[in-house]
């Protein structure tokens, strides 16, 4: 495993859906987003996830760029006051935590409705995204390939 997958993101679990409104990206923003982290930062294995209940950030990263990853959302979306939502985002730099958080996301564990299907093919466009970007390298490859095999079983 690569000792250095990170997660940042929020969920209907820690915060409201007006919050969660103001911080989801369309595809657009993630394109956008995706590229200005791949110029500004020395950052890869970039999936970046929104859904109505949910934005999340997954990143491999030496160090913990959960502050510039806020600010530069914050600056994505042209909100001034971002850092008033930092309190929201849940930040993981563990990579067993975060490689766990996304195999759970992504196999509708962590959904409102346990079992979500919709969630498995909104992982499939982020990956997509993401790969089309070039900013998914050997890990992020290997690890959504072992979500999707694990997704057909169950």
């Amino acid at each position: 495993m690569q000792g250095n997958f990170k997660y940042i993101g929020l969920s209907f679990k820690s915060a409201p859906v007006e919050i969660r409104e103001v911080i989801a990206l369309d595809e657009l923003l993630i394109k956008e987003l995706i590229s200005s982290l791949s110029e500004l930062l020395d950052i890869a294995d970039v999936l970046v996830l929104s859904t109505c209940n949910r934005t999340e950030i997954y990143y491999s990263a030496e160090e913990d760029l959960s502050y510039e990853l806020i600010k530069i959302l914050g600056i994505k979306k042209g909100l001034d006051n971002i850092l008033d939502y930092k309190q929201y985002f849940k930040v993981i730099n563990n990579s067993f935590e975060a490689s766990n958080q996304l195999f759970r996301v992504a196999l509708g564990l962590e959904a409102q409705v346990i079992g979500d299907l919709q969630i498995i093919n909104q992982v499939k466009k982020a990956y997509q995204i993401s790969a089309d970007q070039q900013i998914a390298g050997p890990f992020l490859h290997r690890i959504l390939h072992t979500i999707f095999y694990a997704n057909k079983r169950v």
